[in-house]
């Protein structure tokens, strides 16, 4: 009873001071006259927080710069879509939920990498927003921090959802025959790599210009997101300011956890060498084993003389196994030196669900034409491929089997279903989350947006007793 009345003398509190700082913000007013021009008001209330004008048109500016049409109704989603953040973020600091100021920046940074790409130079960006760069980032700062407090909240939520095999079977019971999506064509493969070497002098020459990237940033000439974007080769963290976010402990090699909990929050480690290259990282956060962090990654590259000596050896090889000598398997398992299929015997996993089979769209063009002519069992001639990094290599390939286009079913397709009953039974847990949240928070929308059709019911907490 007693926390029941604390709620509502706190959202009778709060509801004033909204009205207030709507009135503060009204100019031009006189006595005589009810003509006012608004630079900001608040809009609605959610607990503690508000949602603003200036919340509703910012949201718009970026759905613009997307190439999106916003109008009434496109606000409208804009304005729920907002609400849902505020009850977020408002039950994020209710459960003490922490976002760190190194988060922000970091996070504001790679938003505004994305910008400056998408319009072109940083003075277009200027003139679009109306803004210089400085001003933005000020602008933009408490909104971020909102919105990474609301995406952990969010993530709280929807943790440990996993669907069990009888949840996929009710799934795909349930599902009319002719609703079944159609699986296109697939294949499994396997195959043989020769990489040439890198030379210790390819490495202490990468590891050295490293070291000057790293120099810079540390003494804040270049910041961490354009010396990404310049310098590293990570395409999965190039264009994001370098940056990885929530990964847990596990995911990433050894070399880079490593330095992640070894370096303290917002500091720059030493450089350090990994299979992938030569690194150094900026941790931004770290809960358990959870972790966020920025890095920088450079490959050394590969000698083009050493490339052509591997062409007689794997010639001479591909002789070898048209003459029995070896299996593919075998030989893939002796000679091929990339690990992550040496290791399975030449086969090759697909990382999206570690499965070993391709859909033919999944597949790199140069390998799906090579595999696209063969009867299962058989291999292709010796190619010569590049690498993400650009470096060379030559490879040769198996198809190991085909798989007709089909009906999903649970035997060929469970990541499919398993994939669907996750998504529904999260969206089950949110809005069985916002229904309890929204019913014991204090929440008004004012006018023009009191009227917007919304996907779920906003009344929440609206009398004072």
């Amino acid at each position: 009873m007693k926390e029941s009345t604390n709620l509502k003398k706190r959202a009778l509190r709060w509801g004033a001071l909204a009205g207030a700082l709507m009135m503060v913000l009204r100019v031009g007013a006189t006595a005589d006259s009810l003509d006012f021009q608004v630079l900001d008001a608040v809009v609605a209330v959610v607990g503690d927080e508000f949602v603003l004008l200036s919340d509703i048109q910012a949201e718009a500016f970026n759905a613009r710069a997307q190439g999106q049409t916003v109008d009434e109704r496109a606000e409208c989603r804009i304005m729920e879509d907002l609400l849902f953040q505020k009850l977020l973020v408002h039950n994020a600091k209710l459960d003490s939920v922490e976002v760190t100021e190194a988060e922000v920046l970091d996070e504001i940074e790679r938003r505004l990498a994305y910008y400056i790409q998408m319009f072109g130079s940083i003075e277009a960006f200027e003139s679009e927003y109306g803004q210089s760069v400085s001003q933005w980032k000020a602008e933009f700062a408490e909104p971020m921090r909102e919105q990474l407090l609301a995406s952990r909240m969010q993530a709280s939520i929807d943790q440990q959802v996993r669907a069990t095999p009888a949840e996929v079977q009710i799934e795909y019971a349930a599902t009319p025959e002719d609703s079944l999506p159609l699986i296109p064509e697939a294949l499994s493969y396997s195959e043989i790599v020769l990489q040439p070497e890198i030379t210790e002098v390819q490495k202490a020459a990468t590891r050295s210009t490293l070291d000057s990237v790293r120099t810079l940033v540390e003494q804040g000439k270049l910041s961490m997101t354009l010396a990404a974007m310049r310098y590293s080769e990570d395409p999965g963290s190039k264009y994001k300011g370098g940056c990885y976010t929530d990964i847990q402990r596990g995911q990433f090699v050894p070399e880079f956890e490593a330095a992640v909990f070894d370096t303290p929050i917002g500091e720059l480690s030493a450089v350090f060498a990994s299979d992938f290259g030569y690194h150094f990282v900026k941790p931004t956060d770290r809960r358990g084993e959870l972790f966020s962090a920025c890095h920088v990654l450079m490959s050394p590259k590969v000698d083009p003389k050493a490339l052509g000596a591997l062409k007689a050896e794997i010639d001479s090889l591909a002789a070898q196994l048209e003459r029995g000598v070896w299996t593919f398997a075998e030989a893939a398992q002796r000679f091929s030196t990339r690990e992550e299929s040496k290791n399975q015997r030449g086969q090759v996993v697909n990382p999206r669900d570690g499965s070993t089979r391709f859909g033919v769209d999944e597949l790199d063009p140069n390998v799906f034409f090579l595999l696209d002519n063969l009867e299962a069992g058989a291999w292709s001639v010796p190619v010569e491929l590049l690498d993400d990094e650009d470096n060379g290599y030559w490879a040769m390939f198996r198809l190991d089997q085909r798989y007709a286009a089909h009906r999903a079913n649970p035997r060929d397709d469970f990541a499919l279903f398993q994939t669907q009953v996750e998504n529904r039974l999260r969206a089950e847990k949110m809005n069985a989350w916002l229904q309890d949240h929204i019913s014991e928070t204090y929440i008004r929308i004012d006018p023009p947006y009191a009227t917007c059709p919304t996907e779920h019911d906003w009344s929440g907490i609206q009398a004072i007793d």
